[in-house]
This record gives structure tokens, C-alpha cells and sequence, in this order.
């Protein structure tokens, strides 16, 4: 069953189970209300007679003997409309004036000792009736009650008709809210299901590959929000496919290079143009060695990115690795005809893996070689926060733009000419440094150097614990 199909018979459901309760209710209210306005009626009626009986009472020199309810005639008390005189001679009412006195349900008159005086109260139907009971007082003394047994429901034809007249209202009253609500409800399903569909089309979208997704985002319900969170999925997607087609072309580039070289020389040594000596083997050497080191890059960024990096935390002296990593690359800055320097007060230990940090401190050190023009200077300066250590390495010239600079920690990444790569790396040291660093719980950012070049700077937790330890 379709959504729309299922919110529909919600809505429908709901509005005939809210009608039925209200619709009972009324009727249950309506019953309640007529059995007490039956019940009023019969109280005015009782009032009328006890009356006349308090007069009779009277009459028989205060006694109810030979006082019956049914032969009652209210002489001097005939039923008139306001502003009307009495008869002359003080004739009884007319006969209709006296049954609407003593006529009516059930009626007992009991004296002031529980006595049945006159009346009777024997019915086949006991569960049916309700029981209204009025005092008769004289001189401030009780000195009787009367007790009728009125149904609880209508037993005249005018009443029933009344009630079946109600009835029958409420039913249809029912029946047009319930037309009313479905019509509603057929108006409303669609329109609160439009966003949903909008969504379906959009996630359709995706799973199709088509990442550019143009919801609609000021709704402000749970909608909104969600188009929102599917508008960023799909920018997300889209630029993880523009970044997965830049990094196979990259990679095809960077494995492309060294593969035409060898094949280059492979047909000239197969053609006798050039003799295979010591110096071409040299050169197979370096151009396979280029190959491995790719090769190895992109299997350690594979590792960090999948999370298969293993670390083995403990207490390591950062600045003992500072100092070996250093002076084990200080031949290599020479070489190239670069200033290195390095400041890095002693004794500074934090929580974390020794072979990462050597990993770390190497590929930062080895990316300012290998993009600093000679003559030329790269600095490296360490500094011990109460809570962390912050590493910055620094070049000169060339720089890079500041709106590239999260860019350097993408793999493979090219700006322009003046900081390509000019030897054997493949631009994924940095891409491996921001793993490490990240591992170790730390930050790591790029910005223009004041040297003229870029600058590194990372910052590592003294204390970082984590559940893989």
C-alpha cells in the first residue's frame, strides 16, 4: 500500500473513531440531559400535588385519613394563567386541570412514619425508572412525602418522537462531518506528501549518480530539515566524485611518467641505440625506485583513509625524533643549497606512536626540500603548550595562494609551476601527515609563510588516550 493510500485511511480512521466518540458522547449527554429535565418536570408535578394534599390535609383536620391520591380534587386551587380570576363560588378547575395535577407515573404518599397512605408503586420495569420524592410540610413539620417513579426514558409519543427526532440529527450531523473530513482529507494527503515525493525524486537522483540536488530548503519542519541534510549529501557526493575523477587522473599521470621513461629506454636498447651498461641500469633503478615510492605513498594514504593505519601509542621524547629526523636530513638541505634550522626545547613528551611521529616529522621536513627554490631557508620551530605542542615548518619562496592552502593536504595536488614537483614525491606526504596528525587527535593547517613560502603548522595533544592503545 501506497504511503498517500495508508495516510488516508489514518486520517479517515482517525476522524471516524474522534466521530463516533463524540457523536456517543452527544447522544449519552442528550440521554442525561432529557432524564433530568423528565425528572424536573416530575418534581414541578409532585410540588403541584403536594400542594393540594397539604390543603386536603388540612381540610381533614390534619389527618390523611381518607386521602387518595387518585380521587384528588385541588377545590379552590384551579390551575390559571397569570391575571386570570378566580371561578365565582369557588368551583373545582376542570377536570384536564386536575389530571395534570394527579396524573403521571407512579405515585406513592407515605405519612410521617413511613406509612403507605394512599398510591401504589408496583411495576414491572424497576431498572427503567428513576425515583423523585418531595416533602410535605405543615406548621414547619414534616408530615409526609411524596414518592413517584418517572421512566428514564421517553414513555409519551411526543417524547419519543423528540428523542428520535435527536437522534436522527446527530446521525446525519455524523455522516456530514464524516463526508467533510474525507473530502478533507483527500485535499490534504496530497499536499503534505508533495515534499516527501520531492524527496523520493531526489534520492532516486542519487542512487542514479546525479548528485546536484536543488530542494527547496525554507521549509521550517522536519521537511525542510531533511532537504536540507539531502542538498548537502548531494553536494558532498558530488564533490567526492569531482575529487575521485581529479584523483585517478592524477594518479594516472603520476604512474604514466616513469612508465613512458622506461619504455622509452626499453625500445632504444632493444633497437641498438643505446647499450644496456651500468649507467641505463642506473637509470631503470631510479625510475623503478620512483614507481615503488608512488606506489608505497598511495598504499600507506590508502591505509590512513580506510583506517587501517596501525598506532601503538605510548610515552614518546618528540624532541629526541625532532633532533634524529634533523640531523639525518641535514646532508640532504646542504645538497640542495638550502639554510635549515630547527629550534626544539628538550624533554618534551607526549602520548603517542613513535613510528608515526618519525613518519610525520619526516614527510613535513622532506616537502619543504623538495618545494624551496635554492638559494633558500626552511625553519622548524617547536614550542611546549601546558596542553599540547605546536610543530611549525616554514619556507621560503615559492608560496602558494591562500585560498589553495586546505588544498596542499589533498592528495595529489597541483597548484601551478612554481611549486610542482620536481623530484621523485608524489604530493602525498601532507595528505599522510594530516592522517597521522588526526590519529594522534591533533590539527594540522597551511598558510603563506613570512619567509615567502608556506608554512606548516600542527599541533599535537601532550596527553591524547584513545581505545585502540
Amino acid at each position: 500500500m501506497k504511503l498517500s493510500h495508508k495516510l488516508l485511511v489514518i486520517l479517515v480512521g482517525f476522524t471516524c473513531v474522534s466521530l463516533s466518540l463524540s457523536l456517543a458522547l452527544a447522544r449519552w449527554s442528550f440521554e442525561q440531559g432529557f432524564n433530568e429535565f423528565i425528572q424536573n418536570q416530575e418534581r414541578e408535578r409532585l410540588m403541584s400535588l403536594s400542594r393540594v394534599l397539604i390543603t386536603q390535609y388540612r381540610s381533614n383536620n390534619n389527618s390523611w385519613d381518607n386521602i387518595q391520591i387518585e380521587s384528588v380534587a385541588p377545590t379552590g386551587m384551579p390551575h390559571r394563567r397569570p391575571g386570570m380570576r378566580p371561578r365565582p363560588g369557588g368551583f373545582p378547575p376542570p377536570r384536564h386541570q386536575i389530571e395534570d395535577v394527579s396524573a403521571g407515573p407512579p405515585t406513592l404518599l407515605i405519612n410521617a412514619s413511613g406509612d403507605v397512605v394512599s398510591g401504589q408503586a408496583s411495576y414491572e420495569d424497576e431498572n427503567e425508572r428513576n425515583e423523585v420524592s418531595v416533602k410535605l410540610e405543615f406548621n414547619g413539620q414534616i408530615i409526609g412525602r411524596l414518592i413517584s417513579y418517572p421512566p428514564k426514558t421517553p414513555d409519551s409519543d411526543v417524547a419519543r418522537a423528540f428523542s428520535e427526532q435527536q437522534l436522527q440529527a446527530i446521525i446525519l450531523i455524523g455522516l456530514l462531518s464524516l463526508i467533510a473530513s474525507l473530502i478533507l482529507a483527500l485535499g490534504v494527503t496530497p499536499r503534505m506528501l508533495s515534499p516527501f515525493k520531492a524527496i523520493l525524486q531526489s534520492v532516486k537522483g542519487l542512487t542514479a549518480h546525479q548528485y546536484k540536488t536543488t530542494l527547496p530548503e525554507n521549509r521550517p519542519d522536519e521537511f525542510g530539515e531533511l532537504m536540507r541534510h539531502i542538498n548537502t549529501l548531494g553536494n558532498t557526493l558530488e564533490a567526492h566524485k569531482n575529487t575521485k575523477s581529479q584523483w585517478l587522473a592524477d594518479i594516472s599521470h603520476e604512474l604514466r611518467t616513469p612508465l613512458t621513461i622506461l619504455s622509452g629506454e626499453i625500445e632504444l636498447i632493444k633497437a641498438g641505440i643505446r647499450p644496456l651498461d651500468q649507467k641505463q641500469l642506473a637509470s631503470f633503478d631510479q625510475e623503478v625506485s620512483r614507481l615503488s615510492l608512488l606506489v608505497e605513498d598511495l598504499y600507506q594514504l590508502s591505509l590512513s583513509d580506510i583506517g587501517g593505519l596501525s598506532y601503538h601509542f605510548s610515552s614518546v621524547d618528540l624532541s629526541q625524533v625532532i633532533l634524529q629526523q634533523s640531523e639525518s636530513l641535514a646532508h640532504i638541505f646542504d645538497t640542495k643549497g638550502l639554510t635549515f634550522t630547527f629550534t626544539c626545547p628538550p624533554n618534551i613528551t607526549i602520548n603517542a606512536d613513535h613510528q608515526r611521529l618519525k613518519q610525520l616529522m619526516l614527510n613535513l621536513l622532506v616537502n619543504a626540500c623538495e618545494y624551496t627554490d635554492a638559494p633558500g631557508t626552511v625553519e622548524l620551530v617547536v614550542s611546549d603548550q601546558p596542553s599540547f605542542i605546536v610543530i611549525i615548518v616554514q619556507d621560503s619562496a615559492p608560496s602558494i595562494a591562500k585560498e589553495n592552502a586546505a588544498a596542499l593536504f589533498e592528495p595529489l595536488f597541483r597548484e601551478d609551476a612554481s611549486r610542482r614537483r620536481r623530484t621523485q614525491g608524489a604530493g602525498l606526504g601532507l595528505s599522510i601527515s594530516k592522517q597521522i596528525i588526526e590519529a594522534h587527535g591533533g590539527k594540522i593547517s597551511a598558510s603563506v609563510s613570512s619567509l615567502g613560502g608556506v608554512k606548516i603548522t600542527a599541533e599535537l595533544p601532550k596527553y591524547f588516550t584513545t581505545d585502540n592503545n
